[in-house]
């Protein structure tokens, strides 16, 4: 099993990165990218240090992150800024003075466990911070914006996948804008990313304690790190308004995973299986049930197409209900931020 799945990631990883296209388009401009120091902005980095592209502004809000990016890439000319995503004048700020051409949104909340209870930093990260990033693209001149999303966004059954969601219909309402091309890519657990489970996983091992797995049905699917860098800036070639899903292939099962690791590491750990949350899946969804995928030039990326039209009017609504609920979240007003998830769900089964 695990090594078909570890065949199919060799060749997609093998998938080239469009770097003649690339420099075409942005040879002269400068690439924004938040979250820079996490799993997947600094993957991108690297890909755009092995073709010495040098205009890129680093966003992180954690001086660590950036601390470690500078260390890796001291003599790339790089700029660096310790900046949060909530924050709009300082943002606002960074697009004066960078005039980025592409933004790739890459950072947010996502682990389940840890942030799940705190809906209200959720919201202002991964919904309002997206806002953030988007109006200041469309404010400044941006003409492409990449919002990195997350299976956990189909049918969420947590915060973290309700804020994604929110996010993702947010910048789908503005699709029809057409100063700026705007694409959300969605995808599963990136392998070995900060926070995985499979360092949990080896930190178990490691530590000789036990590995812990909620319920032994439990199957994510997963994708190398490098595989998701090269889409991403593959996708950002494109003149397109639309939301892209990549190849994942089949689940699996996070017992059979732990199995795999304790195998290849000699471990004598034991596995217990101890209770799945009400906000966790047995399997998490890539579409949604009026969501089909068509094939893109690349093999390893489709993009998605809805059977259901939205009226613009519906769009328009959806999108000041979600304006309103980060006003309403900025004060605690946790049940009118509720009925309003609720009337944004019955505007898009309408």
């Amino acid at each position: 099993m695990f090594e078909s799945f570890f065949t199919q990631q060799a060749l997609q990883k093998s998938t080239p990165f469009m770097s003649d296209d690339f420099l075409k388009k942005y040879k002269n401009d400068t690439i924004l990218i938040t979250g820079a120091g996490g799993s997947i902005g600094s993957k991108i980095v690297e890909k755009l240090t092995e073709i010495n592209f040098k205009n890129i502004v680093l966003l992180d809000q954690s001086e660590f992150h950036l601390f470690k990016l500078k260390k890796k890439h001291f003599s790339s000319g790089f700029n660096y800024e310790i900046a949060d995503i909530r924050d709009k004048r300082k943002i606002e700020y960074l697009f004066q003075i960078y005039k980025p051409k592409l933004v790739i949104h890459a950072a947010a909340y996502k682990h389940v466990s840890l942030i799940e209870n705190d809906a209200y930093e959720l919201i202002r990260t991964n919904l309002e911070g997206t806002i953030n990033m988007f109006t200041s693209s469309l404010k400044y001149a941006v003409s492409d914006f990449i919002f990195i999303s997350t299976d956990k966004a189909v049918n969420p059954v947590n915060n973290m996948g309700v804020s994604k969601m929110l996010a993702e219909l947010f910048l789908k309402s503005n699709f029809n804008n057409k100063k700026i091309n705007t694409k959300i890519i969605r995808f599963g657990n990136v392998i070995n990313s900060n926070g995985s489970v499979i360092p949990i996983f080896l930190d178990a091992i490691y530590n000789g304690s036990a590995i812990e797995i909620r319920n032994e049905a439990v199957e994510r699917y997963f994708i190398y790190d490098d595989v998701v860098a090269k889409n991403i800036l593959n996708i950002s070639i494109h003149d397109s308004n639309s939301l892209y899903l990549l190849e994942m292939n089949s689940p699996i099962k996070i017992i059979d995973l732990a199995n795999y690791i304790k195998r290849i590491k000699k471990s004598s750990s034991i596995i217990t299986i101890t209770n799945l949350s009400k906000k966790e899946k047995i399997t998490e969804e890539l579409l949604n049930s009026d969501e089909s995928i068509e094939k893109t030039n690349y093999l390893d990326c489709y993009r998605i197409k809805k059977s259901t039209v939205i009226d613009k009017e519906i769009w328009k609504e959806i999108r000041k209900e979600i304006i309103d609920i980060v006003k309403n979240n900025k004060t605690f007003n946790h049940k009118v931020v509720d009925s309003k998830i609720q009337h944004i769900d019955y505007l898009i089964e309408k």
